[in-house]
């Protein structure tokens, strides 16, 4: 019988160091592929040739063969130009959602197909159940609770999961440096990148990738509607935010609304009301056919927080929209951030927050 294929997708990290190398030992024929996701005068934070270099040295190390896959033209139209249209329409993206999506699995599933392999796996912190009952794969969890990554996973759907893999949902990351320890690997002490990947600072990048002209300036008003000065765009503003507005008073003020349709940024000095019902669109579910109407579930508005109790009030299938009833008031999440609903462990789907 012959050996299940896999091709790991390796970031140049330990995390996925470590997923090809567990794969490997568990019987698997490996391959492993790096994606190119930008020209290599902007790839200073995201598979640059570094990063590249590592992942070829690790699947050396691995005995196993590592090849590249140019994504430079997809990662732009799937990730790269949605994450600056979404600021110029006064949201804060979250573009992790779109890369796993579009990048991380589809891309690599595409190649998989090509190749005639079996699987795709990557190096995200959750785990994959299948239930005998509902004849459905589960995305749920992972055993580090502070590394868990289903928050950015909510979009996968029954095809992708039947075909990838996540060999670390079980590990806590110490356990995945100690794997990587035992095995050599030059990734093993690797530090993590953190925020968005392919940019440190969005508001320059921004600028640098969008015309002028739609980077409107405009007026900053109180709930009043009473000018109190001058902004230079809204992608420069986000919901919640205090500093950096100079507004020359004496009083601090947070940005509680950017109002997209009068090109205004609305402060208060007071943080954003607390709301208990949230619109979301581009909603996705795990399971399809899973009740969801009326139905309670745990949830999420931001990757780190707490969960919170709410309801599903309203489902649209044929828009992909929803309306979230949150049990407790809580406080408004930019839109443009995502809305993740568990079953206690489970991840049930989720949605972009905003009408």
């Amino acid at each position: 019988m012959s050996k299940k294929s896999v091709i790991v997708g390796m970031s140049g990290g330990v995390d996925s160091s470590v997923c090809a190398a567990i794969l490997k030992s568990r019987g698997y024929r490996v391959i492993g592929m790096t994606m190119q996701l930008l020209d290599d005068a902007h790839a200073s934070r995201c598979c640059n040739v570094s990063d590249v270099t590592d992942a070829k040295r690790v699947c050396a190390q691995l005995g196993i063969p590592h090849y590249t896959l140019n994504t430079k033209s997809l990662f732009k139209e799937s990730v790269i130009d949605p994450f600056i249209r979404s600021y110029l329409n006064g949201e804060t993206p979250n573009p992790c959602v779109n890369c796993n999506r579009f990048i991380k699995f589809d891309a690599l599933l595409e190649k998989a197909n090509a190749l005639g392999i079996d699987y795709v796996a990557t190096g995200h912190y959750c785990k994959k159940t299948y239930s005998n009952k509902t004849k459905t794969y589960r995305l749920n969890q992972a055993a580090d609770a502070q590394k868990d990554q289903t928050y950015f996973l909510y979009m996968l759907n029954q095809a992708t999961l039947s075909r990838v893999l996540f060999p670390l949902g079980g590990y806590t990351k110490a356990e995945i440096r100690r794997i990587a320890q035992d095995h050599g690997l030059i990734t093993a002490n690797k530090k993590e990148s953190q925020d968005i990947c392919f940019v440190q600072n969005y508001k320059p990048f921004v600028e640098q990738h969008s015309d002028p002209v739609d980077r409107k300036p405009g007026v900053i008003v109180d709930t009043q509607g009473r000018y109190l000065g001058d902004h230079n765009g809204l992608y420069l503003y986000t919901v919640g935010q205090r500093r950096g507005l100079n507004l020359g008073t004496e009083v601090p003020h947070y940005v509680i609304q950017l109002d997209i349709d009068n090109n205004r940024v609305v402060v208060d000095t007071q943080p954003a009301m607390s709301i208990r019902t949230v619109p979301i669109h581009t909603v996705s579910f795990i399971n399809p056919n899973e009740p969801i109407a009326s139905m309670t579930y745990c949830i999420k508005t931001r990757y780190q927080m707490p969960p919170i109790l709410g309801t599903v009030q309203s489902y649209d299938p044929a828009l992909s929209t929803a309306s979230i009833q949150l049990n407790t008031p809580t406080q408004a999440t930019a839109n443009g951030q995502s809305l993740v609903l568990y079953d206690a462990h489970r991840v049930v789907g989720g949605g972009i927050i905003g009408a």
